[in-house]
């Protein structure tokens, strides 16, 4: 329990019910709370956290730049949502909490942005897919059902919806238009096997 934790949200019911739900978790060693924008780039610079929640409409240009910077991993911050917020802005974000989400799905987030492992930048796909896995997403985008890809490649439908659940997790893409871009820029298709 040496991590610590910073929650940052303007409304007090939010930030308190955050708060509370992180320390039932018992994972932190130090949980603060900040209230202001003006007061969080302060926070960080002081109490160096491991884990930030934070409100996007508190983001600004200083903090903003941490953000942007904290692509090497030193902090894992998750988005406290219930207001849109322009994609580009949420990209910066490791995981979004929603405000309807339960209380065992944001812990599991909170989890989970304690156990990633800042990602090489310039990672390659095939570090992050297994062989198998890289097959099933190149019959995937050209169109192949669950069957068809089983058949072609003579492994059980079962297997096949676990590689896409796999390929799904590691990705963090959940569509097959999604699954199809992230396919073509990282040249393991081409357009023009795309049908």
């Amino acid at each position: 329990m040496s991590k610590s934790i910073i929650v940052a949200e303007q409304s007090e019911i939010i930030r308190k019910g955050l708060v509370y739900l992180v320390e039932a978790l018992g994972l932190f060693r130090t949980i603060r709370e900040v209230a202001c924008a003006s007061a969080l780039d302060e926070n960080i610079e002081r109490f160096q956290p491991d884990v930030l929640i934070l409100n996007p409409s508190m983001v600004s240009g200083n903090t903003l730049e941490v953000l942007k910077e904290k692509q090497n991993g030193e902090i894992k911050i998750a988005a406290i949502v219930y207001a849109l917020f322009d994609d580009e802005l949420m990209g910066l974000f490791d995981d979004v909490i929603m405000v309807s989400d339960t209380r065992q799905k944001i812990q599991k987030k909170i989890n989970a942005l304690l156990d990633k492992t800042p990602a090489k930048k310039n990672q390659k796909p095939e570090e992050t897919l297994s062989v198998r896995e890289l097959d099933v997403l190149k019959l995937l985008v050209k169109g192949m059902s669950n069957k068809e890809i089983s058949d072609k490649l003579f492994i059980s439908i079962h297997t096949v919806i676990s590689h896409r659940k796999n390929i799904t997790q590691k990705l963090n893409i959940k569509s097959v238009a999604g699954l199809t871009v992230y396919a073509i820029l990282n040249e393991i298709i081409s357009m023009d096997e795309v049908q």
